[in-house]
């Protein structure tokens, strides 16, 4: 049996939200040093161009004198296949499912949610629940058929700590919206009225219509750099011939898809603000999180490009996010 407090006065609200800070906190901390950040952060194409002829003699002539350096390298080794970034999508979609699946047959999870939430947090509606929860099992179905629909046969490999940080990131997405909400879903009654379609509030209208165009430009933004990569006969190899994007999204931003995919978290946490609150402060640490790991990779992302294809190709456009970043 689960705890109904916490010490300090923290319930689990507070240690999901602590979670995706401390993890967007690690993220900074890899990125800003450079043993970490020449090792960890760059996968797939980015990987090996990443790493300078004189990064990789330094740590050549590292290998036999330097334990810590050695220690490093041979973690930056336990790699996984790029292609496993499906599962990401394939474990959101089961949690969200496991957790309408809980409520709706009286399980444990929501009760036991319930209990380590503090008495005095303000809790977000059913309604809210059931729209936020409809959403997020949307874009992870969306983002799973992209992934079979658009993927290639590629040699490209991921470090496995993305690939783990990944995977907890989309089941705590998904505790985010149901521990919120777990009070309420707690108290309400299913009903036949629960199935009719009732006329949205303005917020969540505005929301959904926001989430609804940003999932749209990532899902163009996704079909078009697939249609970048040969296929068939002219892929045999594995090896993709990278062209740099052309599309009307990208002629502000290199990564259209990761600016669309911080909307999408952004309308999802005004979807399930509170009442009184402009966002859900749980969602928000959510979205800190894909803001900060999103805008690494973007910047990594850039010099890709800038090294690819020169400098020159790419003035006029932004990181991720036009005229900020």
């Amino acid at each position: 049996m689960l705890p109904s407090h916490l010490d300090l006065d923290l319930d689990a609200v507070d240690l999901v939200r602590l979670a995706f800070v401390v993890a967007a906190g690690g993220v900074y901390l890899v990125f800003f040093t450079p043993a970490f950040r020449s090792r960890f952060l760059a996968y797939g194409a980015r990987a090996s161009s990443n790493i300078s002829s004189a990064e990789q003699e330094k740590r050549a002539s590292h290998k036999s004198g330097n334990a810590i350096e050695t220690a490093l390298d041979q973690l930056a080794t336990l790699e996984v296949p790029h292609s496993w970034f499906i599962s990401f999508y394939a474990v959101s979609v089961c949690c969200s499912l496991i957790c309408a699946a809980d409520y709706v047959l009286s399980g444990p999870v929501t009760t036991q949610f319930a209990a380590l939430i503090n008495s005095w947090r303000s809790s977000i509606t059913f309604n809210q629940v059931v729209i936020t929860w409809i959403a997020v099992l949307a874009q992870g179905c969306r983002r799973l058929y992209e992934c079979h629909a658009f993927s290639r046969p590629s040699k490209s490999t991921m470090w496995v700590g993305h690939w783990a940080i990944g995977l907890a990131f989309y089941v705590g997405l998904n505790i985010a919206i149901w521990i919120e909400g777990a009070r309420a879903l707690q108290k309400h009654k299913l009903t036949l009225i629960d199935l009719s379609i009732q006329t949205p509030s303005f917020r969540t209208f505005v929301t959904l219509a926001v989430f609804m165009f940003a999932s749209g430009i990532q899902h163009d933004c996704h079909a078009y750099l697939a249609s970048l990569k040969p296929t068939g006969a002219n892929n045999k190899d594995g090896k993709t011939d990278y062209k740099l994007p052309n599309h009307p999204a990208f002629h502000l931003t290199l990564t259209p898809h990761y600016f669309a995919e911080c909307i999408i978290y952004l309308s999802l946490a005004g979807m399930a603000a509170p009442s009184g609150q402009w966002l859900n402060g749980t969602v928000s640490c959510a979205l800190l999180f894909v803001a900060v790991n999103l805008g690494v990779t973007a910047h990594g992302t850039y010099d890709w490009y800038r090294q690819k294809f020169g400098k020159e190709s790419l003035r006029g456009r932004w990181r991720m996010v036009p005229f900020v970043f």
